[in-house]
Protein backbone atom coordinates (compact mmCIF):
# COMPACT_ATOMS: atom_id res chain seq x y z
CA UNK A 1 0.00 0.00 0.00
CA UNK A 2 3.04 2.68 0.72
CA UNK A 3 5.07 1.26 -2.37
CA UNK A 4 5.82 2.94 -5.01
CA UNK A 5 8.67 5.43 -3.53
CA UNK A 6 11.98 5.41 -1.67
CA UNK A 7 10.35 3.37 1.80
CA UNK A 8 13.17 2.88 4.55
CA UNK A 9 12.22 0.78 7.63
CA UNK A 10 14.55 2.25 10.72
CA UNK A 11 14.30 -0.64 13.28
CA UNK A 12 15.78 -4.21 12.92
CA UNK A 13 14.26 -7.80 11.90
CA UNK A 14 15.01 -10.76 12.62
CA UNK A 15 15.72 -13.58 9.77
CA UNK A 16 11.95 -13.78 9.05
CA UNK A 17 11.53 -9.65 8.13
CA UNK A 18 9.60 -9.43 11.75
CA UNK A 19 10.64 -6.20 13.81
CA UNK A 20 12.65 -6.79 16.84
CA UNK A 21 12.88 -3.24 18.13
CA UNK A 22 11.19 -0.01 17.51
CA UNK A 23 12.89 2.34 15.63
CA UNK A 24 16.19 4.59 16.96
CA UNK A 25 15.48 7.32 18.74
CA UNK A 26 14.63 10.61 16.70
CA UNK A 27 13.37 8.38 13.88
CA UNK A 28 9.99 7.85 12.66
CA UNK A 29 9.15 3.76 12.34
CA UNK A 30 9.24 4.52 8.79
CA UNK A 31 9.82 6.39 6.10
CA UNK A 32 8.50 7.03 2.51
CA UNK A 33 10.06 9.36 0.39
CA UNK A 34 7.92 9.97 -2.73
CA UNK A 35 9.29 12.69 -4.44
CA UNK A 36 7.27 15.29 -4.37
CA UNK A 37 6.17 14.36 -0.56
CA UNK A 38 7.78 12.33 2.13
CA UNK A 39 5.49 10.22 4.96
CA UNK A 40 6.56 9.33 8.29
CA UNK A 41 4.34 6.13 9.66
CA UNK A 42 4.73 6.05 13.19
CA UNK A 43 3.66 2.57 15.04
CA UNK A 44 2.79 1.83 18.68
CA UNK A 45 1.32 -0.65 20.82
CA UNK A 46 0.23 1.50 23.35
CA UNK A 47 -3.39 2.09 24.50
CA UNK A 48 -4.99 4.22 26.73
CA UNK A 49 -3.44 7.69 28.37
CA UNK A 50 -0.41 5.87 28.12
CA UNK A 51 -0.50 6.14 24.23
CA UNK A 52 -0.70 9.80 24.52
CA UNK A 53 1.82 10.22 27.17
CA UNK A 54 4.59 8.38 25.02
CA UNK A 55 3.66 8.84 21.51
CA UNK A 56 1.77 12.18 21.44
CA UNK A 57 5.16 14.40 21.34
CA UNK A 58 7.78 12.22 19.25
CA UNK A 59 5.28 11.54 16.58
CA UNK A 60 5.32 15.38 15.91
CA UNK A 61 8.90 15.67 16.67
CA UNK A 62 9.57 13.11 14.17
CA UNK A 63 7.24 14.65 11.38
CA UNK A 64 9.00 18.06 12.07
CA UNK A 65 12.26 16.84 11.64
CA UNK A 66 11.86 14.83 8.68
CA UNK A 67 9.41 17.96 6.98
CA UNK A 68 12.55 20.11 7.86
CA UNK A 69 15.37 17.27 7.09
CA UNK A 70 13.79 16.82 3.68
CA UNK A 71 12.51 20.45 2.74
CA UNK A 72 9.62 18.86 1.08
CA UNK A 73 5.92 18.36 2.17
CA UNK A 74 5.30 15.77 4.74
CA UNK A 75 2.81 13.73 6.34
CA UNK A 76 2.39 11.63 9.10
CA UNK A 77 0.31 7.99 9.43
CA UNK A 78 -0.35 7.03 13.52
CA UNK A 79 -1.15 3.66 13.51
CA UNK A 80 -1.71 2.23 16.96
CA UNK A 81 -4.60 -0.94 18.12
CA UNK A 82 -6.87 2.01 19.07
CA UNK A 83 -6.35 5.17 18.96
CA UNK A 84 -6.87 6.98 22.47
CA UNK A 85 -9.17 10.29 22.89
CA UNK A 86 -5.95 12.44 23.97
CA UNK A 87 -3.71 11.36 21.22
CA UNK A 88 -6.52 12.01 18.60
CA UNK A 89 -7.39 15.35 20.13
CA UNK A 90 -3.90 16.21 20.14
CA UNK A 91 -3.08 15.60 16.60
CA UNK A 92 -6.25 17.69 15.79
CA UNK A 93 -5.14 20.39 17.54
CA UNK A 94 -1.30 19.78 16.12
CA UNK A 95 -2.90 19.78 12.91
CA UNK A 96 -4.39 23.17 13.02
CA UNK A 97 -2.00 25.47 14.79
CA UNK A 98 0.73 27.21 12.92
CA UNK A 99 3.61 26.14 14.80
CA UNK A 100 7.46 26.51 13.78
CA UNK A 101 8.89 23.91 15.93
CA UNK A 102 7.37 21.11 13.76
CA UNK A 103 7.72 23.99 10.10
CA UNK A 104 4.17 24.68 10.38
CA UNK A 105 0.82 22.80 10.84
CA UNK A 106 1.29 19.20 10.98
CA UNK A 107 -0.44 17.00 8.53
CA UNK A 108 -0.71 13.88 11.30
CA UNK A 109 -3.63 11.23 10.33
CA UNK A 110 -4.40 9.26 13.13
CA UNK A 111 -5.36 4.98 12.44
CA UNK A 112 -6.65 2.62 14.08
CA UNK A 113 -5.29 -0.95 13.10
CA UNK A 114 -8.49 -2.06 11.53
CA UNK A 115 -8.48 1.46 9.33
CA UNK A 116 -4.75 0.85 8.34
CA UNK A 117 -5.85 -2.84 7.50
CA UNK A 118 -9.04 -1.80 5.50
CA UNK A 119 -6.64 0.43 3.20
CA UNK A 120 -4.56 -2.15 2.56
CA UNK A 121 -7.48 -4.79 1.95
CA UNK A 122 -8.38 -2.04 -0.76
CA UNK A 123 -4.84 -1.97 -1.81
CA UNK A 124 -4.82 -5.53 -2.56
CA UNK A 125 -8.58 -5.46 -3.84
CA UNK A 126 -8.03 -2.60 -6.36
CA UNK A 127 -7.95 -3.14 -9.95
CA UNK A 128 -4.79 -1.45 -10.48
CA UNK A 129 -2.08 -0.85 -7.83
CA UNK A 130 -2.63 2.39 -5.71
CA UNK A 131 0.30 5.12 -6.56
CA UNK A 132 1.47 7.56 -4.54
CA UNK A 133 -0.68 10.12 -5.56
CA UNK A 134 -3.53 7.90 -4.37
CA UNK A 135 -2.00 7.71 -0.78
CA UNK A 136 -1.47 11.36 -1.31
CA UNK A 137 -4.98 11.75 -2.17
CA UNK A 138 -6.48 9.63 0.90
CA UNK A 139 -4.06 11.89 3.16
CA UNK A 140 -5.09 15.48 2.11
CA UNK A 141 -9.04 14.23 2.12
CA UNK A 142 -7.89 13.19 5.92
CA UNK A 143 -6.50 16.00 6.55
CA UNK A 144 -8.43 18.35 4.83
CA UNK A 145 -11.36 17.50 7.42
CA UNK A 146 -9.49 19.45 10.25
CA UNK A 147 -11.00 22.22 9.09
CA UNK A 148 -14.29 21.35 8.16
CA UNK A 149 -15.58 19.54 11.68
CA UNK A 150 -16.54 20.97 14.72
CA UNK A 151 -14.45 18.63 17.19
CA UNK A 152 -11.43 15.94 17.50
CA UNK A 153 -14.75 13.44 17.68
CA UNK A 154 -15.98 14.45 14.32
CA UNK A 155 -12.89 14.40 12.41
CA UNK A 156 -12.48 10.88 13.64
CA UNK A 157 -15.55 9.93 12.28
CA UNK A 158 -14.86 11.64 9.10
CA UNK A 159 -11.08 10.04 9.04
CA UNK A 160 -13.01 6.58 9.06
CA UNK A 161 -15.23 7.86 6.05
CA UNK A 162 -11.95 8.49 4.01
CA UNK A 163 -11.31 5.49 4.94
CA UNK A 164 -14.12 3.76 3.50
CA UNK A 165 -14.02 5.67 0.15
CA UNK A 166 -10.41 5.01 -0.25
CA UNK A 167 -10.02 3.53 -3.66
CA UNK A 168 -13.72 3.15 -4.39
CA UNK A 169 -14.29 3.10 -7.98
Amino acid sequence: MLDGGNIKGNFIVDDTGKPLSTAQGNKPDIECDYGNFVLSVEVTLQSGQRQYEAEGEPVARHYGQMKQRTGKEAYCLFIAPTINPAALTHFYMLNQINNRYYGGKTQIVPLDLDQFRRLVECSYNSASRPLPADVRFFLDAAIKQVSIVEDENEWGERIQVCVDSWLAA
